[in-house]
């Protein structure tokens, strides 16, 4: 990653306390935005392959970009087959 040894703090899946799997997708591309935009369609598929009914946490830069991810992720869970996959409360409770 090209950051110092002394700033990077990694802990093995293994030692935490909840088990956890990491998947790490890379993206070429010049320009920030068009790059962060890029990923919002492949990290729905990546959801919808590893984790389908579980959470998932997905890292971003800034929050910002966590609204835009989590707007897109909205449009795209809304568009797909199951468009109520990620709700998990009564129907009632959402009016």
């Amino acid at each position: 990653l090209g950051a110092k040894e002394g700033g990077v703090f990694n802990f093995h899946p293994s030692v935490r306390p909840v088990p956890m799997q990491v998947h790490i997708q890379g993206y070429d591309g010049k320009h920030y935005c068009p790059r962060m935009a890029t990923m919002n369609k492949p990290c729905f598929a990546a959801i919808q392959d590893y984790s389908p009914d579980k959470p998932v946490i997905v890292f971003v830069s800034s929050r910002r970009q966590t609204r835009l991810t989590a707007l897109d992720l909205i449009q795209l869970a809304a568009q797909s087959d199951l468009p109520r996959r990620w709700v998990r409360m009564p129907d009632y409770e959402m009016e």
